[in-house]
């Protein structure tokens, strides 16, 4: 495979590691940091039941993910007008090399799906 598109898939494969929110964990684990910015978080945290913390949790994580997803749908389509280039280790990444839009591959891989030959 060519090396732009193994800087493709590096640069989406990086992307879906960064994906796991921390506030999200913070949520279920053991709170917010503890500063005194955060005392007002963690007062609220510790009103919730685990039930409570866990549908928080979700929908910080789906927040997150969303905004990943929607920034990469916005690069792809600035991509393919010509718009810019996203260059990874001095290499121009390839726009849609395996007929996808970057978010979709984003998602494809998130979920487990091995990336095309």
């Amino acid at each position: 495979m060519s090396r732009d598109v193994e800087e493709y898939k590096s640069f989406v494969d990086a992307l879906v590691g960064i994906k796991s929110a921390a506030a999200a964990q913070w949520v279920t684990g053991k709170g917010f940091p503890d500063v005194p910015g955060n005392e007002h978080i963690n007062q609220f945290l510790a009103s919730l039941t685990p039930q409570q913390k866990e549908i928080l949790a979700s929908m910080i994580q789906g927040a997150k993910e969303s905004g990943i997803h929607d920034t990469l749908a916005y690069l792809n389509e600035q991509m393919v007008f010509g718009h810019i280039e996203i260059t990874q280790n001095g290499v121009k990444l390839p726009v849609e090399p395996f007929d996808t839009e970057l978010h979709f591959d984003w998602v494809a891989r998130s979920e487990g799906d091995e990336w095309p030959e």
